[in-house]
């Protein structure tokens, strides 16, 4: 029974890794395909006026253009780094999240974080992304089984 519970905080972790790694994916692929799409007018006039203003941040000049397409392409590489960090501690590591919860723990904090903010911000696809993440997270949660230390005698 136990060893079936460890399993099921295993393949929770990786689900949840693995819906952080799409949704970062999917945020690339999305962005070049509305990269290299056709515009419509009210959308090119708005790209038109982030470009035309800039803003100086810590001494470096850049348009709003510039900002939300860094913000948005390092929001994505940073959701796929994590996602496989989780991936490699899942395969390298997993007593890590089937014996303690910290890990799986913090999983389901940064999951909860982003999809607050998906709910309050984004489309739909990160919404289902990270809540499917913050489920998955919290079976890892409930399934591991730590190590309870030995009683001295």
């Amino acid at each position: 029974m136990v060893a079936v519970m460890a399993h099921g905080a295993l393949r929770g972790f990786r689900v949840g890794a693995w819906a952080w790694v799409v949704t970062g994916v999917g945020h690339l692929a999305i962005a070049a395909v509305l990269t290299a799409g056709p515009e419509d007018a009210a959308a090119s006039r708005a790209l038109t006026a982030m470009r035309e203003r800039s803003i100086e941040i810590a001494g470096l000049r850049r348009s709003l253009y510039d900002v939300n397409q860094g913000m948005s392409l390092v929001m994505a590489a940073a959701l796929i780094f994590g996602g496989s960090v989780c991936l490699l501690v899942a395969r390298s590591a997993p007593d890590l999240v089937t014996r303690a919860r910290a890990v799986s723990g913090l999983g389901v904090v940064a999951s909860a974080v982003v999809l607050g903010l998906s709910l309050w911000l984004l489309p739909l696809p990160p919404v289902v992304l990270f809540s499917v993440a913050l489920l998955a997270f919290g079976t890892a949660v409930v399934k591991a089984r730590p190590r309870v230390p030995a009683q001295p005698a």
